[in-house]
């Protein structure tokens, strides 16, 4: 995005696996990726819980099915931003984040990721086990949110992302964590909380 972190609020990214490939595509059916619902699973909900009300800041009631009944729910809305990468144009959406399940009470989704062109396959690189690629989710100081696919191999290259943004993350992806495990964390630059999972 930026080799400058002098407007950045927060970050908070996620290692991308081939669940979350499956889902953007609609082709999951794998019950340990959530089913074929295309969203981006977040767990360790309790810990981002309040990075994700900034990042998705307004509340929407709508009717959800929960403990086999439907009933109102609050999700919560917010909007992605990105450049047209032919015009340059800056261009949004509105996104949406929903709390967890009552089957998954530990995971919030950012939900319709197929519909956002700025998370579109085509942009996300080829992950490999030397090479991860993680979703970066990006608050500036002026509440936007800049969604973006991050490889490894540019984390760990100079003077391609700010140095603030590269520490954080790699701290945490060099954190000790069982084999299966993928990496989430945030960082807020305005408060220096954090999490690692």
């Amino acid at each position: 995005m930026t080799n400058t972190a002098s407007r950045v609020s927060r970050i908070l990214f996620k290692e991308i696996v081939d669940g979350d490939v499956r889902k953007i595509h609609a082709d999951s059916n794998d019950s340990d990726s959530g089913g074929g619902a295309r969203d981006f699973r977040f767990g360790s909900y309790s810990e981002l819980e309040h990075i994700f009300h900034s990042m998705f800041p307004s509340p929407i009631q709508d009717y959800r099915r929960r403990s086999g009944v439907t009933s109102l729910v609050t999700i919560y809305s917010g909007y992605f931003y990105w450049q047209d990468p032919v015009t340059g144009q800056t261009l949004r959406q509105i996104s949406y984040f929903e709390p967890p399940t009552d089957a998954r009470p530990q995971e919030g989704r950012i939900t319709k990721i197929h519909e956002h062109p700025c998370l579109s396959t085509a942009l996300m690189p080829n992950s490999s086990t030397t090479n991860r690629v993680f979703l970066l989710l990006t608050q500036m100081d002026d509440g936007t949110v800049w969604p973006s696919y991050v490889e490894e191999r540019t984390l760990r290259s100079v003077g391609l992302w700010a140095n603030e943004v590269t520490t954080k993350m790699l701290n945490c992806i060099d954190s000790p964590r069982r084999a299966n495990q993928s990496v989430i964390g945030y960082y807020d630059f305005t408060t220096h909380d954090r999490y690692c999972n």
